[in-house]
Protein backbone atom coordinates (compact mmCIF):
# COMPACT_ATOMS: atom_id res chain seq x y z
CA UNK A 1 0.00 0.00 0.00
CA UNK A 2 1.15 3.26 -0.78
CA UNK A 3 0.35 6.48 1.57
CA UNK A 4 -0.23 9.47 -0.28
CA UNK A 5 -0.19 13.22 1.96
CA UNK A 6 -1.18 16.41 -0.02
CA UNK A 7 -0.65 19.62 1.63
CA UNK A 8 -1.02 22.75 0.53
CA UNK A 9 2.05 24.95 0.32
CA UNK A 10 5.46 25.27 -1.81
CA UNK A 11 7.55 22.44 -2.81
CA UNK A 12 10.08 23.53 -0.62
CA UNK A 13 7.99 22.27 2.61
CA UNK A 14 7.91 18.82 1.46
CA UNK A 15 11.36 17.93 3.41
CA UNK A 16 10.01 19.54 6.36
CA UNK A 17 6.72 17.26 6.55
CA UNK A 18 9.16 14.49 5.71
CA UNK A 19 11.20 14.90 8.74
CA UNK A 20 8.43 16.30 10.94
CA UNK A 21 6.36 13.03 10.26
CA UNK A 22 9.59 10.95 10.40
CA UNK A 23 7.78 8.17 13.10
CA UNK A 24 5.28 7.72 10.31
CA UNK A 25 7.81 6.85 7.63
CA UNK A 26 9.19 4.91 9.74
CA UNK A 27 6.06 2.36 10.50
CA UNK A 28 5.40 2.74 6.90
CA UNK A 29 8.93 1.12 6.01
CA UNK A 30 8.01 -1.84 8.54
CA UNK A 31 5.02 -2.66 7.30
CA UNK A 32 5.96 -2.29 3.86
CA UNK A 33 4.26 0.81 2.47
CA UNK A 34 5.14 4.01 1.32
CA UNK A 35 4.49 7.35 2.12
CA UNK A 36 4.74 9.94 -0.23
CA UNK A 37 4.50 13.81 0.49
CA UNK A 38 3.14 15.93 -2.43
CA UNK A 39 2.72 19.68 -2.16
CA UNK A 40 -0.15 21.72 -3.85
CA UNK A 41 -1.05 24.86 -4.73
CA UNK A 42 -4.63 23.18 -4.63
CA UNK A 43 -4.81 20.66 -1.96
CA UNK A 44 -8.78 19.77 -2.63
CA UNK A 45 -8.80 19.83 -5.93
CA UNK A 46 -5.24 17.82 -6.04
CA UNK A 47 -6.26 15.52 -3.50
CA UNK A 48 -9.77 14.63 -5.23
CA UNK A 49 -7.79 14.21 -8.75
CA UNK A 50 -5.28 11.73 -6.30
CA UNK A 51 -8.67 9.88 -5.09
CA UNK A 52 -9.16 9.09 -9.47
CA UNK A 53 -5.42 8.51 -10.68
CA UNK A 54 -4.18 6.66 -7.51
CA UNK A 55 -7.35 4.15 -6.23
CA UNK A 56 -5.10 1.62 -4.89
CA UNK A 57 -3.14 4.41 -2.12
CA UNK A 58 -4.60 5.81 1.15
CA UNK A 59 -4.90 9.56 -0.43
CA UNK A 60 -4.99 12.35 2.55
CA UNK A 61 -4.99 15.77 2.46
CA UNK A 62 -3.52 17.85 5.11
CA UNK A 63 -5.81 21.15 5.39
CA UNK A 64 -5.56 24.63 7.68
CA UNK A 65 -8.48 25.21 8.50
CA UNK A 66 -7.98 29.18 7.93
CA UNK A 67 -10.46 29.83 11.27
CA UNK A 68 -11.72 28.07 14.43
CA UNK A 69 -12.66 24.48 13.75
CA UNK A 70 -15.96 25.17 14.65
CA UNK A 71 -17.80 23.25 12.13
CA UNK A 72 -18.06 19.47 11.61
CA UNK A 73 -15.43 17.87 9.17
CA UNK A 74 -17.98 17.06 6.69
CA UNK A 75 -19.59 20.83 6.62
CA UNK A 76 -15.51 21.87 6.14
CA UNK A 77 -15.31 19.34 3.57
CA UNK A 78 -18.48 20.19 1.62
CA UNK A 79 -17.62 24.28 1.63
CA UNK A 80 -14.19 23.14 -0.34
CA UNK A 81 -16.26 20.67 -2.63
CA UNK A 82 -14.97 17.68 -1.06
CA UNK A 83 -17.77 14.92 -1.49
CA UNK A 84 -18.36 13.81 2.19
CA UNK A 85 -17.62 10.54 1.84
CA UNK A 86 -13.94 11.81 1.64
CA UNK A 87 -14.08 13.15 5.08
CA UNK A 88 -12.36 10.52 6.45
CA UNK A 89 -9.28 11.18 4.45
CA UNK A 90 -8.66 14.84 5.24
CA UNK A 91 -7.28 15.76 8.62
CA UNK A 92 -6.59 19.80 9.71
CA UNK A 93 -4.29 22.12 10.91
CA UNK A 94 -6.17 24.15 13.13
CA UNK A 95 -5.99 27.12 12.37
CA UNK A 96 -3.08 26.72 10.50
CA UNK A 97 0.32 24.68 9.90
CA UNK A 98 2.07 27.12 12.33
CA UNK A 99 0.33 26.69 15.19
CA UNK A 100 2.31 23.23 15.43
CA UNK A 101 5.50 26.16 15.94
CA UNK A 102 3.96 27.28 18.99
CA UNK A 103 4.21 23.92 21.14
CA UNK A 104 7.52 23.82 20.58
CA UNK A 105 9.24 26.98 21.32
CA UNK A 106 12.66 25.42 22.26
CA UNK A 107 13.07 24.19 18.40
CA UNK A 108 12.42 28.21 17.49
CA UNK A 109 14.99 29.47 20.12
CA UNK A 110 17.55 27.02 18.76
CA UNK A 111 16.88 27.97 15.29
CA UNK A 112 16.72 31.74 15.74
CA UNK A 113 19.42 32.36 18.43
CA UNK A 114 19.65 34.44 21.23
CA UNK A 115 17.76 37.25 20.28
CA UNK A 116 14.19 34.76 19.96
CA UNK A 117 11.96 35.89 22.21
CA UNK A 118 10.05 32.58 24.01
CA UNK A 119 7.82 34.95 25.78
CA UNK A 120 5.95 35.99 22.96
CA UNK A 121 5.06 32.66 21.97
CA UNK A 122 3.99 31.71 25.25
CA UNK A 123 2.66 28.59 26.49
CA UNK A 124 -0.66 27.68 25.47
CA UNK A 125 -1.84 23.95 26.60
CA UNK A 126 -3.63 23.89 23.10
CA UNK A 127 -1.98 25.96 20.43
CA UNK A 128 -5.31 25.09 18.17
CA UNK A 129 -7.15 27.28 20.20
CA UNK A 130 -5.09 30.36 19.08
CA UNK A 131 -6.45 32.51 16.41
CA UNK A 132 -4.45 32.43 12.93
CA UNK A 133 -3.89 35.88 13.65
CA UNK A 134 -2.52 35.88 16.74
CA UNK A 135 -0.19 32.63 15.60
CA UNK A 136 1.41 34.55 13.30
CA UNK A 137 1.60 37.56 15.62
CA UNK A 138 3.57 35.98 18.25
CA UNK A 139 6.28 34.52 15.33
CA UNK A 140 7.03 37.80 13.86
CA UNK A 141 6.99 39.16 17.65
CA UNK A 142 9.03 36.61 18.64
CA UNK A 143 11.51 36.71 15.68
CA UNK A 144 11.61 40.28 14.58
CA UNK A 145 14.85 40.79 16.37
CA UNK A 146 16.51 37.84 15.37
CA UNK A 147 19.95 37.46 13.06
CA UNK A 148 17.45 35.79 10.64
CA UNK A 149 14.41 38.04 10.76
CA UNK A 150 10.80 38.22 11.08
CA UNK A 151 9.32 34.98 10.72
CA UNK A 152 8.30 34.55 6.87
CA UNK A 153 6.47 31.31 6.20
CA UNK A 154 8.44 30.60 2.58
CA UNK A 155 12.18 31.66 4.31
CA UNK A 156 11.86 30.02 7.59
CA UNK A 157 8.49 26.55 7.34
CA UNK A 158 10.26 24.21 5.85
CA UNK A 159 13.50 24.56 8.42
CA UNK A 160 11.22 24.73 11.57
CA UNK A 161 8.80 21.43 10.39
CA UNK A 162 12.67 19.44 10.59
CA UNK A 163 13.40 20.74 13.89
CA UNK A 164 9.81 20.90 16.02
CA UNK A 165 9.32 17.70 18.28
CA UNK A 166 6.33 15.98 16.95
CA UNK A 167 6.06 14.78 20.26
CA UNK A 168 5.70 18.63 21.87
CA UNK A 169 3.09 19.14 18.98
CA UNK A 170 1.10 15.98 19.52
CA UNK A 171 0.23 16.72 22.83
CA UNK A 172 -0.68 20.47 22.65
CA UNK A 173 -2.46 19.70 19.21
CA UNK A 174 -5.21 16.84 19.03
CA UNK A 175 -5.86 17.18 15.21
CA UNK A 176 -2.05 16.77 15.13
CA UNK A 177 -2.04 13.92 17.31
CA UNK A 178 -5.15 12.54 15.21
CA UNK A 179 -2.83 12.05 11.95
CA UNK A 180 -0.16 10.46 13.87
CA UNK A 181 -2.39 8.07 15.74
CA UNK A 182 -4.80 7.03 12.77
CA UNK A 183 -1.71 6.24 10.14
CA UNK A 184 -0.23 4.48 12.58
CA UNK A 185 -3.47 2.36 13.42
CA UNK A 186 -4.03 2.11 9.98
CA UNK A 187 -0.39 0.44 9.24
CA UNK A 188 -0.80 -1.94 12.08
CA UNK A 189 -3.54 -3.25 10.51
CA UNK A 190 -1.98 -4.24 6.98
Amino acid sequence: MEIRIYFEGAKPLRGGFKSFFRELSDAAKEANCEIAFIASKNGPTDFQKAMRTHPNAWNILLKDTEGPLTAEAASLCQKLGIPTQLVGNVYWMVELMESWFLADSEALAQYYGREFLANAIGNTANVENIPKAEVLDRLKRATRNTGKGEYHKTAYAPFLLERIDADRVRARAQNCRKVFDQVKEKLANL
